[in-house]
């Protein structure tokens, strides 16, 4: 009876371990996809959400989702994948796009057979960024296989570079900016993308390529571009457009010039679209058959009827939804204000925005694909005060894919013009960074992230030497943790520069108090784009005095500030000063 009471015990252990190898046994997927979440949470693709698209009310609810989460952060990850059958390659069957929230839509065009609206317009968006490696590439043959422009391509390489990375191909980039493995079997890369079916790991494949780019993004970024203590987050999307706007359609050359030259291949994607163009090297959106219609010239009147302005159908309707103003004419369509407005139409300067303006390239007319043009560039403008910028669209002219390219990159001489000229160094020159990368920093994170993510195979001297940096970094800590570990791994390695103050910033307040103006430097822009690109499509009464004859008119209304009049740089008459300083006077003492 001793006997079997002492075993009691172990057959009570056997059981509860039968029970637990079987609950195990039985939910083994769900414990180890639980354990496996628990294991990599520092995997910056642990949010990924894989959606397959093949019919159009489904690509409607993804590309919604997809514009939700660029509301904030405008920037997608985008990639496409085709088939080549005995040499010859097909049209682009899978068009992927991922979202910084991890997002990854998978449009399987083949079984879709065109682009739908919804997609096209998310594509043709130009104040959404695409990135990837070699993205023009990939704009290209959509552009010419499905007739669809891709606005804002982005190729990381640039950002790599400016990083002071390597510019990589996106799998060795992945692995040296995110510490993520990526899956490059060929046999993949080659497989069956029109298949009825896609096998899981070819949508893996597929969707890794569109999330890796834009968390490349975000991390380059995080560190070209450190977010400032209680920014918005609409500021801080406004200086990330900033930096890469100079870099947005144009292709990698491989050592840090923009330009139109060759790029790099990215592996056989590339080769085959060297082959299908036949080894064309011009521009990469030449190819670009169709656009949106930008201007939907509809009018606005004043109260009385007199023609103020054309404005866009979105503009008009808000109006009426408002209760500003109601419909008096659908063809054209045509809203009344029912209040009187600021100021009305005067002389040329009212007369170019009453004109109706053209749907083309304005230097060489071309009409089925355009981009807008800042002709006097947003990172300048943005710093003017707002009389000089407000309502007004001069400067915003449409141009088609190879006259914008040509344009953007004749404007790089006037850019370092001015770098010289107003002592504001361009933020890929010395003087002209945001901030500083801290080398010691850079070290820790490096060796921090190796012994959390490849301890396995670095030789036990190496981790000696790994484990020696983190704490010499951590003189208070006696020994290594995975909570240290995490900590150092995630550590911001740059460093804010104090009293930096940008290239455009510092240009504008140069022209301010030193060079005449901030008319000038709109003349500088204005003169250059003519001088350089002979436009012969300009709308009727545009003009390089334009915003000095509008500010003279506003001047005489009385519709302008004094300091305003002085950082614009207006030449006032005694009779002008003289008037000013009464309204003033007036507006003081309350009369």
């Amino acid at each position: 009876m001793p006997r079997q009471k002492d075993m009691i015990p172990d057959i009570l252990l056997t059981l509860a371990g039968a029970g637990l190898i079987y609950v195990f046994v039985r939910h083994r997927k769900g414990i180890y996809n639980r354990l496996q979440r628990a294991l990599d949470f520092r995997n910056p693709l642990r949010h990924q959400k894989i959606e397959v698209i093949t019919t159009p009310a489904r690509c409607r609810e993804i590309v919604s989702a997809l514009k939700r989460d660029c509301e904030n952060y405008k920037v997608l990850g985008f990639d496409c994948e085709w088939v080549t059958v005995g040499g010859s390659r097909r049209p682009i069957s899978l068009l992927q796009l991922a979202s910084q929230s991890g997002l990854c839509g998978l449009f399987r065009l083949n079984a879709l057979r065109n682009i739908p609206a919804e997609l096209r317009e998310l594509l043709q968006d130009e104040e959404i960024l695409k990135v990837g490696i070699v993205p023009q590439e990939d704009a290209r043959a959509l552009a010419k296989e499905y007739g669809v422009t891709v606005a804002s391509t982005l190729d990381l390489r640039h950002l790599a570079l400016r990083a002071g990375r390597k510019p990589l191909g996106l799998s060795k980039m992945a692995y040296d900016v995110l510490n993520v493995e990526m899956d490059k079997d060929w046999r993949i890369r080659c497989s069956d993308w029109e298949a009825n079916e896609l096998t899981e790991r070819q949508l893996k494949y597929a969707a890794n390529d569109a999330h890796v780019a834009v968390e490349i993004f975000k991390f380059l970024m995080d560190g070209l571009v450190p977010r400032g203590l209680l920014q918005s987050n609409r500021k801080r999307w406004e200086n990330i457009w900033s930096y890469c706007e100079l870099y947005l359609d144009w292709k990698f050359t491989g050592n840090g010039a923009i330009g139109l030259g060759s790029v790099s291949s990215r592996n056989m994607k590339a080769k085959s679209m060297d082959k299908v163009q036949g080894g064309n090297k011009t521009s990469t959106r030449t190819l670009y058959t169709r656009s949106r219609i930008l201007y939907d010239n509809c009018f606005l009147q004043a109260p009385d009827g007199e023609l103020l302005c054309t404005c866009d159908r979105k503009k008009s309707k808000w109006y009426i939804s408002q209760n500003l103003g109601t419909l008096v004419s659908e063809d054209p369509y045509t809203v009344r204000l029912n209040f009187e407005p600021a100021g009305r139409a005067v002389g040329e300067v009212g007369k170019y925005y009453q004109l109706a303006k053209e749907n083309q390239c304005v230097v060489c007319g071309r009409a089925d694909a355009y981009i807008r043009k800042n002709v006097v560039p947003r990172e300048y403008r943005k710093h003017f005060p707002v009389v000089m910028k407000s309502h007004t669209s001069h400067d915003v002219l449409l141009l088609c894919p190879s006259c914008h390219q040509r344009s953007n990159m004749s404007d790089l001489a006037v850019r370092h013009k001015l770098s010289k000229m107003c002592d504001a160094p361009l933020s890929n020159e010395e003087g002209g960074k945001r901030a500083k990368e801290v080398p010691q920093l850079r070290q820790l994170r490096s060796a921090a992230r190796a012994l959390l993510y490849n301890v396995e195979k670095i030789p036990e001297e190496k981790k000696e030497i790994l484990r020696t940096v983190v704490l010499e970094n951590y003189p208070n800590e006696l020994e290594i943790t995975n909570e240290l570990l995490n900590e150092a791994a995630d550590i911001d390695i740059m460093e804010q520069i104090d009293g930096y103050v940008s290239h455009g910033e510092k240009v504008v307040d140069a022209f301010k108090d030193k060079f005449g103006g901030l008319i000038e430097l709109e003349k500088l822009w204005r003169e250059h784009f003519v001088n350089t690109m002979h436009p012969k499509f300009l709308p009727e009464f545009w003009s390089i005095n334009h915003n000095e004859n509008r500010l003279e008119i506003r001047l005489n209304e009385g519709r302008i500030k004094e300091d305003d009049i002085k950082v614009a740089g207006l030449k006032l008459t005694n009779k002008d000063s003289d008037e000013i300083a009464v309204d003033q006077k007036d507006t003081a003492g309350g009369t």
